[in-house]
């Protein structure tokens, strides 16, 4: 009977969230015939460093929330105290970083970088800032409201808060962009996204609020930041290559570029939504599997089926792009992404492969080794990205990426081999 309700809230979960990113790959097209290529170069640019940097600044709480939750179960006043400690830090933290961005003005100083580039002509920061902070705090309530609503079995408030956020969020959006067609639809698309989110964020927190225990516990906190900070550092490191791709072409190739590079990009993930549905499906049974030898097959059978699946996927994701510029949904002058995509895509499914051999570091309860990976692999990153972007541009950069997620697969790949060997 239990299983039968946990199958049927995943179910329910999961339609939601199906529905909910089926539909924003939907209305790529409608974006793309409603800004300029620069524009949505533009928003894609500051979306991603906003998605970046939220994780960041999350602490890691989205890992710490469901673990105390589940901790504190037993005792609703705990747990009351455990939601408003965690809550009332996060919050703090949040007022404290954004006071000093804007005192110190750190943010106007990196995003200056890119407009040492000739290339970079349409690129305003200021014009943006405020919208882009207001951006990045949204990302981290959702985050924590989200968590919180997964760790309290909460299904029907996150299917309310996905669908009305998507409906009003882009249904806003969409009409201020079709009525004002002549003003910068990346400033308009960023603001109105991200007010309405922001907005809805408050109100759903009143769910959040009414468990709370007006108790501020520093037990707790230290338990919260000891489950939490190790992610966000491995956040605020992934943060170079999760945006640092977009901001090397930017800063060698302009927004216009940027635009292609996003629409190739938000294709690109597709391979990693379908990895991590299916990864739903596989870790309760890889995590209770006791026999390792047997599970080690299992793993290496998987993960071929996975990389074909994801190569023949891939294979039509990048024959629906071109056909999808035949037909002129994709306007002509995005092109370019027949040239950006078979990069990109071998990046996403070298990232899921990624994902699904980590599992093994989890198993064998070695997350740690997350750090280490995250700073060598980052730093090639990087340093692939400065190498080669001056010189090939866009592909310098993709190829970059791909081979950054190469190198950490097989990295997990041997690694996972030595703890199974050192574990038989």
């Amino acid at each position: 009977m239990q299983l039968s309700q946990s199958f049927k809230r995943f179910i329910s979960l999961f339609s939601t969230d199906v529905l909910v990113r089926g539909a924003n790959f939907l209305l790529i097209p409608v974006f793309l015939q409603l800004m300029t290529r620069d524009e949505f170069g533009i928003y894609g640019y500051l979306y991603s460093f906003a998605m970046a940097m939220s994780l960041v600044f999350t602490l890691g709480f989205h890992a710490s929330v469901p673990k105390l939750f589940a901790d504190t179960k037993q005792n609703p006043k705990e747990q009351g105290s455990m939601l408003f400690t965690l809550s009332l830090t996060l919050i703090s933290t949040l007022i404290v970083l954004f006071s000093l961005i804007s005192i110190t003005g750190v943010d106007e100083v990196f995003f200056g970088l890119v407009n040492r580039n000739e290339e970079v002509k349409n690129f305003d920061y200021s014009t943006y800032r405020i919208y882009l902070l207001v951006a990045m705090c949204s990302m981290v309530l959702s985050n924590l409201l989200t968590y919180y609503f997964v760790a309290a079995e909460k299904i029907k408030n996150i299917q309310a808060f996905n669908l009305i956020r998507f409906f009003l969020a882009n249904g806003l959006a969409l009409v201020l962009l079709y009525t004002a067609k002549d003003s910068d639809a990346a400033l308009v698309r960023l603001s109105a996204t991200y007010l309405v989110e922001l907005a809805l964020c408050l109100l759903f927190s009143i769910f959040l609020c009414k468990n709370f225990t007006l108790k501020f516990s520093k037990y707790y906190l230290l338990k919260g930041l000891k489950i939490g900070l190790p992610l966000s550092l491995v956040a605020l490191m992934n943060a170079i290559t999760n945006f640092g791709d977009k901001h090397f072409v930017m800063l060698y190739c302009g927004a216009a570029i940027v635009g292609v590079y996003n629409l190739a990009s938000l294709l690109a993930t597709i391979p990693v939504i379908v990895y991590q549905s299916f990864n739903f499906i596989w870790l309760p049974s890889f995590l209770q599997e006791k026999n390792l030898s047997l599970l080690r097959k299992k793993t290496d059978k998987n993960g071929i089926r996975i990389f074909l699946l994801l190569l023949l996927l891939s294979f039509f994701i990048y024959i629906g792009a071109w056909v999808l510029l035949r037909l002129g949904i994709f306007p002509e002058n995005y092109s370019l992404i027949m040239e950006i995509l078979p990069p990109l895509l071998l990046a996403q499914i070298f990232a899921s492969l990624n994902l699904f051999y980590f599992n093994y570091f989890t198993y064998f309860e070695k997350n740690y080794i997350t750090i280490l990976t995250s700073i060598l692999i980052n730093g090639l990153g990087y340093l692939l990205f400065s190498l080669t972007s001056s010189t090939y541009g866009y592909l310098g950069v993709a190829y970059s990426l791909l081979i950054a997620n190469l190198s950490l697969f097989i990295i997990y790949y041997f690694l996972s081999s030595y703890y199974i060997k050192k574990a038989l």
